[in-house]
């Protein structure tokens, strides 16, 4: 069912209106997860000499944001409750009219972060549950009491009235919580959105901590996560109707926007959507910089916009995915392609080889499916 949100940002990408935008104040975590694709420590950043951009610096930012028609604001990190003034920062933007987001792994929020927030509610609050146990947690975060914070977080912040919204990232180290997390948002009627497939390291260093799944164990966790949302007829209908896709010609209802035959970039980014690095780097979307970096703390960010949202619609992409009667199913991403190999313009083998697990998983699965009803 189409939403408000929907035309609002079909609207916007006609009329090339940054409607969202996306501050990412700070690198700095207190957690160590082994997915993560930015993490910093304070200690590194005072190593390599670099620093955060002053909040009355991202305030005024904003205040020309808003001038060009960003409605939706995401505060993102690092860990952004981490960051100097993040308070007086949130309170100005929540005066200037702006639907705040705030992604979050929670632990920072206590009684008198919710008090403060729920003077001024945010649009939603977004936390990261990375598992359903203490072990959990200090697998991948490094620090097990991260769990009793989270938890603590999500149902103080829903008990407060405050949206809240659980992500969830999927790891060989946590795929035995998949069910628990999923069952733990429905307990609480909490919209949970799990991610199954994770980014290289793109904008860090890589690490042997680093954590990833094979494409086989990606393919089988994806599948897995559909049948955590659906259950009976309507999951074997969801397999049916995927696998039905398989061969058919691209269809959009957005090609007026987009442009036919996949040419260009198809999503969001760029054309209503924006993000602004800790550094002060503008780009279409946070996981890559092509096709452009702008530069708005050094000059106008109307004119950063125009440049960025004029070359992404312009820029043709994706040239070796238009023609596979998998696109269907695979859905190629201009970022997930950058991040594999550089190359927006050529197959990833990791998402071939995960699309072609996903077919075979589906298969299986319709088969079980099916042998049970006979």
């Amino acid at each position: 069912m189409a939403m408000i949100s929907d035309y609002l940002y079909r609207k916007a990408s006609i009329m090339k209106i940054p409607l969202n935008g996306t501050f990412e104040l700070s690198p700095v975590c207190n957690f160590s997860c082994k997915m993560c694709y930015i993490r910093k420590t304070a200690a590194q950043l005072k190593q390599e000499g670099k620093s955060l951009i002053q909040w009355q610096k991202w305030l005024t930012l904003a205040g020309e944001c808003r001038d060009a028609g960003m409605l939706y604001l995401l505060l993102t990190g690092g860990e952004p409750f981490l960051y100097p003034e993040f308070k007086a920062l949130y309170r100005e933007l929540h005066k200037m009219g702006f639907l705040i987001s705030i992604n979050t792994n929670g632990t920072l929020i206590d009684d008198e972060t919710i008090s403060w927030l729920k003077e001024a509610a945010p649009h939603r609050v977004n936390i990261t549950l990375y598992g359903t146990s203490r072990e959990t947690y200090e697998r991948i975060c490094g620090t097990a009491s991260g769990y009793d914070k989270a938890i603590n977080a999500i149902l103080k912040l829903k008990s407060a009235g405050i949206q809240v919204v659980i992500n969830a990232s999927m790891i060989p180290e946590n795929q035995q919580d998949l069910e628990e997390i999923i069952a733990f948002g429905k307990q609480y009627d909490i919209p949970t959105r799990v991610a199954t497939y994770m980014f290289p390291p793109v904008r860090r260093d890589a690490e042997l901590s680093d954590s990833r799944f094979t494409p086989k164990e990606a393919a089988e966790i994806f599948v897995r996560k559909q049948k955590c949302y659906l259950q009976g007829d309507d999951y074997c209908r969801m397999l049916e109707h995927e696998l039905a896709r398989i061969g058919e010609p691209f269809q959009d209802e957005n090609d007026e926007i987009w442009g036919s035959n996949m040419e260009y970039m198809r999503c969001r980014a760029g054309r209503s959507t924006f993000w602004v690095s800790w550094e002060g780097k503008m780009t279409a979307c946070g996981m890559l910089d092509f096709p452009l970096v702008e530069h708005p703390f050094e000059k106008p960010f109307q004119e950063c916009w125009m440049n960025l949202t004029d070359t992404v619609r312009s820029t043709k992409v994706l040239k070796e995915c238009n023609q596979c009667e998998k696109k269907e199913i695979c859905n190629p991403c201009v970022a997930m392609l950058h991040a594999e190999h550089g190359d927006v313009n050529k197959k990833a083998s990791y998402m071939c080889d995960m699309t072609d697990e996903i077919i075979k998983e589906m298969k299986t699965q319709l088969q079980e499916v099916k042998s049970h009803e006979e």
